[in-house]
């Protein structure tokens, strides 16, 4: 053995021996970190921000003498199996807070997890755009098992909610979300995260609450065909990255799986058909951002993942005001204007706010981050 094979070995062992002292320590300090800067933050006079944090045990316990059995009410955790711990987990979670009907449904083959109803699907021959057919095929798959009466909370296998009287009360909440606009005269729950308000249908497909009947209406649909879709738009089959360049994502109301779904959702679930094209020209975007507006205020509700205390294990996510903002994003943040529950009971309930909203999409110019 050489001696620089030697010395190459040695220096992996100390590394590795390194990192196993400092893992035992690591959340210690991270702790210590974090409670330092939330501390700095209220020290320091020039800062402008003011910093908390939550730390979540990895298996959650109940804290309230609240448990109600409930027949009626049923999860559905759909997505990739990425941490089967986390998952069961969750799942165990969920059941001793008295949700007894908890489906999981995914397209990768996976052992039964306890205390739930496991569904395996094919992954769809057909993928769609990007990968919203095995999106559209797992929920419909579990929500097959569940009856129409049913309130549902549709999850991700990466998500888990530990607000223990957000789960319990979650009935009576939706029960007094009456809208006059759908056929069962119910709204539809939705996560405040990444949509905005100024993209039509850009509504957050990460988590649905909503009664049965009315979700399995909005994902009565079939798989999406790309040929077919570039065909009506007399596209060529080109790259995706080129398509959000040149058609304006603003006026492309089902480019995204979340707007295909809320498209769905506008055609089958109201009264009245107030489904959108697939592509709307410039001219016509004020008047259909309009109605846009009015489904949101007549149709939906808006929870903050801070309300349910939702925790999720994707890194690459972010349900901050700021995650669209620029440097000066406490000066002009109605240019980004994000489905918030703040903002979305201020479009609710002051009408001057969807005034705003709309006189600043009429000034939209090629430069604004949506073109």
């Amino acid at each position: 053995m050489n001696f620089k094979k030697l010395i190459k070995i040695i220096t992996n062992k100390l590394v590795f021996c390194f990192r196993d002292l400092m893992n035992n320590y690591n959340e210690r300090i991270l702790y210590i970190f974090l409670n330092s800067l939330r501390n700095s933050s209220l020290i320091n006079k020039r800062s402008n921000l003011l910093t908390e944090f939550k730390i979540y045990p990895k298996k959650p316990k109940k804290l309230f003498p609240v448990h109600s059995y409930s027949d009626n009410i049923a999860i559905i955790i759909q997505g990739p199996i990425f941490d089967r711990d986390f998952l069961q987990s969750s799942i165990d979670w969920y059941y001793d807070c008295g949700i007894k009907n908890i489906v999981v449904s995914s397209s990768e083959y996976t052992k039964p997890f306890k205390k739930c109803t496991t569904l395996t699907i094919k992954k769809t021959s057909q993928k769609g755009l990007w990968n919203e057919n095995n999106h559209l095929m797992t929920i419909k798959n579990a929500l097959e098992q569940i009856d129409n009466d049913s309130l549902v909370i549709k999850t991700r296998t990466d998500q888990r909610i530990y607000n223990e009287l957000a789960l319990t009360g979650i009935k009576s909440f939706h029960n007094l979300q009456i809208s006059n606009k759908t056929f069962d005269n119910s709204r539809l729950g939705v996560i405040s995260n990444n949509s905005m308000m100024i993209k039509i249908n850009n509504i957050s497909d990460h988590l649905y609450i909503g009664n049965c009947n009315l979700l399995k209406k909005m994902f009565d649909i079939e798989i999406r065909n790309k040929e077919q879709l570039f065909k009506d738009l007399n596209l060529n089959d080109f790259k995706l990255k080129i398509i959000r360049d040149k058609l304006k994502s603003s006026f492309y109301t089902e480019l995204e799986a979340e707007q295909w779904f809320f498209n769905s959702f506008r055609k089958n679930c109201l009264i009245h058909n107030s489904s959108e094209k697939i592509l709307i020209n410039k001219e016509d975007y004020i008047k259909k951002l309009n109605n846009y507006l009015n489904i949101l205020v007549d149709t939906i509700y808006v929870i903050d993942p801070e309300d349910i205390d939702l925790y999720w294990t994707k890194s690459s996510i972010d349900t901050l005001p700021s995650y669209y903002h620029n440097g000066f994003q406490n000066k002009k943040t109605i240019s980004c204007l994000r489905l918030t529950k703040l903002n979305w009971l201020a479009l609710k309930n002051d009408k001057p706010f969807k005034k705003r909203i709309l006189d600043f999409a009429k000034n939209l110019d090629e430069n604004h981050f949506l073109f």
